[in-house]
């Protein structure tokens, strides 16, 4: 009987491949307390929002099927090493967290289609992005990038990009767009800051 609830949130439908379309997630998001007696393997997704966390809970590491994780308005600054171990996560929020840089757990979510990343303080982008290989979408508005690596310009399965939130350069607007000819970029108006 548990199987078959817990089971309904299976469905996810990732949209056509139409420019700059966003992946839909279409998941039924369950609390740790509607959980808790459940099958591990029934379980596809969590929403542990506004709970305050500065770390997560050592029962969510058992959820290892979960194709959708919500954990937007923390107070995360890292994650768990278990982490790694949501292989088959598809869409990730992260966002209005404490992060000052990006954590390297995601890069081993090789199924990871949605990431909000936006509202931290994450100040670069590293070589780790590029086993992304499924990313769609991501979001990282509102940081303090001071660095990409050039790494990042080998995701060309991207569709929509959001770099609101940091003032670049007009170079550097014109270089990452010419990186991305197929993906929806969102920028500020860009400065008129030396390069």
């Amino acid at each position: 009987m548990m199987k078959n609830v817990f089971a309904i949130g299976l469905t996810i439908l990732i949209g056509s491949t139409v420019f700059g379309q966003i992946p839909t997630d279409n998941l039924h998001y369950y609390s740790m307390e509607e959980v808790k007696n459940a099958s591990p393997d029934t379980v596809f997704a969590i929403d542990l929002e506004k709970e305050g966390l500065e770390s997560l809970p050592q029962e969510l590491q058992k959820f290892t099927a979960l194709k959708g994780l919500k954990l937007t308005k923390n107070k995360l600054e890292e994650l768990p090493q278990f982490f790694t171990s949501f292989k088959d996560l598809q869409f990730l929020y992260l966002n209005k967290n404490s992060f000052t840089f990006f954590p390297p757990q995601v890069f081993h979510l090789s199924e990871l289609v949605y990431l909000d990343l936006s509202r931290n303080e994450i100040g670069s982008i590293p070589a780790g992005i590029k086993n992304l290989k499924q990313l769609k979408y991501l979001d990282v508005w509102d940081n303090r990038f001071t660095t990409i690596d050039d790494a990042f310009a080998e995701l060309q399965q991207l569709e929509h990009i959001d770099f609101r939130g940091t003032t670049f350069s007009t170079t550097f607007v014109k270089q990452w767009t010419n990186n991305f000819p197929n993906t929806k970029i969102y920028f500020d108006k860009p400065c008129s800051c030396l390069d």
